[in-house]
């Protein structure tokens, strides 16, 4: 039978609208365009961009805050922290704005933060040098307690909105992982300037590259290269925060009801799913608080060590990026988070063997030789560079898969109860650190000032930092993925939810324009 004999105007007219709702309900669609990916770069590249992860540097040697009053300290701040998760994620649940629901709080989280952040990294220069030296000045600690809080505060103003406002930028999935491969590979490169600059500035002090004057000693121009690059790297960041706030868009809609807060925390925290991830997560955040850093300039006294060794691994990196939509048609979110958790980290267990059990021909470990390390981490560098896509994107889309699961199952979102529940669940073990932390160190024996006034961390530290930075994360990776296998999104189940989800958020985007269309013919005939 000939088929262009049974068409008809009217077959026609039906195939187009049948070709519409197709176009209406694929989940493959992008809508971010060129403009926009590229802010987004910027805005996703300006979380990072800082120095944070050398303050601990900065608190103990430059700051000069003792030991046990950080310890006593990450108690009060372990409680303010859970207090403020639950205190932001209701404020934000509940707000709907002509801009957004997440979009004023990036605004807010900009040169507010920028500005404390500023003064927190100047407080050596604001206080007289007396009261600095003295470690246990009572004034200069509730100051520096009184920074740490508000910028925790704000901290996580910035985190619960962005993490919000991520799944709510584009309701198509692929859309999304391509723009997070794209932002999370430029971030790489663009977050990580701060540090190099800092730590290039840091080792060329140390070993004498940069020669210190008799006015200007050692410790004083490794405390002026972080009062320089704090307060800079601060400011840049809130005033990217800020203009992106005024070209952010949300395109997945929101209900008009605001959620009852008790009602939305219940749904949460009894979703098999939802726990499962959260629970997996609290595992993920115990450690020692020393990391792959403190070894590298406590022990090996080498800063950029990490930059060296990292130089192949440049190559390897767009791998993971490149690759992730197309493993994502293949394989479920789940599969691809515990592989990108777990492969790379697993590598610092050998990784510590070869340090820890193999000596040099003078009778030193390896571990304390820069050269005999180079090659091997070089080595791991290259794996975790090769998996660092597939990780870093996995992270996002499972919270994202999160909050889209809990909009399949109950028909609204609740982003920022499930950030600040997760925040929650995962706050406990990493303010357990935080208190134990100084501890630690104090056990282990380490010198606070050893570094910023040439000494070499004692023997016993040296081994203790070397393992807290590799053998004991690679098993606490591991372990934390044990629950994993019970989490129920399976790669069927994930494509089924984003089908029926954008059949339904048609259906509403198509509501909410008729409703429009209805109240501006009512405006006109009045």
């Amino acid at each position: 039978m000939n088929k262009n004999k049974l068409r008809t105007p009217e077959s026609d007219e039906l195939e187009y609208v049948n070709a519409q709702l197709r176009e209406l309900v694929d989940v493959d669609r992008r809508v971010i365009n060129r403009k926009q990916t590229i802010g987004y770069m910027i805005f996703d590249g300006s979380r990072g961009f800082n120095i944070d992860g050398h303050k601990d540097l900065f608190n103990d040697s430059i700051l000069k805050i003792s030991l046990s009053l950080q310890s006593k300290y990450n108690v009060i701040a372990g409680i303010w922290d859970i207090i403020d998760d639950f205190i932001v994620g209701g404020i934000i649940e509940k707000t709907r704005t002509r801009w957004g629901k997440f979009v004023p709080y990036i605004f807010a989280g900009g040169l507010p933060y920028a500005l404390i952040a500023t003064i927190y990294w100047l407080l050596p220069v604001l206080m007289s040098k007396e009261h600095i030296d003295d470690f246990e000045y009572l004034p200069k600690f509730i100051i520096f307690a009184l920074l740490d809080m508000a910028l925790e505060f704000l901290g996580n103003i910035r985190n619960v909105s962005i993490d919000g406002y991520v799944s709510t930028i584009t309701p198509y999935p692929s859309d999304r992982r391509r723009l997070l491969a794209i932002s999370s590979y430029f971030s790489i490169i663009y977050s990580r300037l701060p540090d190099i600059v800092i730590e290039f500035m840091l080792d060329f002090i140390k070993n004498g590259i940069v020669k210190s004057a008799k006015k200007r000693t050692t410790d004083q121009m490794i405390k002026m290269s972080m009062l320089i690059v704090g307060p800079a790297t601060a400011i840049i960041a809130g005033l990217v925060f800020t203009w992106y706030a005024s070209i952010a868009k949300e395109r997945v809609h929101q209900k008009i009801e605001r959620p009852s807060i008790k009602e939305s925390m219940k749904i949460v925290l009894s979703n098999r799913p939802v726990l499962i991830y959260m629970i997996s997560n609290a595992l993920g955040s115990f450690g020692t608080g020393l990391t792959t850093n403190d070894y590298y300039r406590q022990v090996l006294n080498w800063t950029t060590f990490e930059t060296f060794a990292g130089i192949p691994s440049f190559f390897f990196e767009p791998i993971g990026f490149a690759k992730y939509n197309q493993l994502a048609s293949k394989f479920s979110t789940k599969t691809l988070y515990m592989v990108g958790q777990t492969f790379a980290k697993s590598f610092y267990i050998p990784l510590f063997f070869y340090g820890m059990f193999i000596k040099d021909k003078n009778g030193n470990r390896f571990f304390t030789n820069r050269w005999a390390m180079l090659p091997v981490t070089a080595v791991w560098e290259i794996i975790y560079a090769t998996f660092w896509g597939v990780r870093s994107i996995s992270i996002n889309e499972m919270r994202n898969e999160c909050n889209d699961y809990l909009e399949w199952k109950y028909g609204y979102r609740s982003e920022a109860t499930l950030s600040a529940a997760s925040a929650f669940i995962t706050k406990i073990p990493a303010r357990i650190n935080g208190i134990l932390q100084p501890k630690y160190k104090e056990w282990v024996g380490y010198d606070q000032t050893a570094y910023t006034e040439g000494r070499a961390q004692p023997e016993r530290a040296q081994k203790w930092i070397f393992a807290m930075a590799t053998l004991i994360p690679a098993i606490i990776v591991i372990l934390s993925m044990l629950p994993m296998f019970g989490f129920n999104i399976d790669k069927n189940t994930r494509d089924r939810m984003y089908r029926e989800l954008n059949e339904r958020r048609t259906a509403m985007a198509e509501m909410i324009k008729q409703e429009a269309d209805n109240a501006k013919k009512e405006a006109e005939n009045e």
